[in-house]
């Protein structure tokens, strides 16, 4: 989660096979390029926060991509 700002433990998510974690913050590095005018721009709207997961607090976290409101 690097170059993250403001991050946050967001909660924890209950599954038949594993578990699974949701940090959440905001990111100081320019948005990707998105060619969907539908997305909304990163840092307002629906994609306010950027949204991290991971079945392994030990492991790798994953960037959840941007949504569409």
């Amino acid at each position: 989660m690097s170059g993250a700002d403001r991050i946050r433990f967001a909660g924890k998510i209950l599954g038949s096979h594993r578990d699974y974690w949701v940090a959440a913050g905001a990111l100081n590095e320019p948005e990707e390029t998105n060619s969907d005018p539908a997305i909304e721009k990163r840092g307002s709207g629906v994609n306010h926060l950027v949204y991290w997961v991971t079945d392994n607090l030990l492991g790798d976290w994953i960037q959840l991509p941007d949504c569409n409101p």
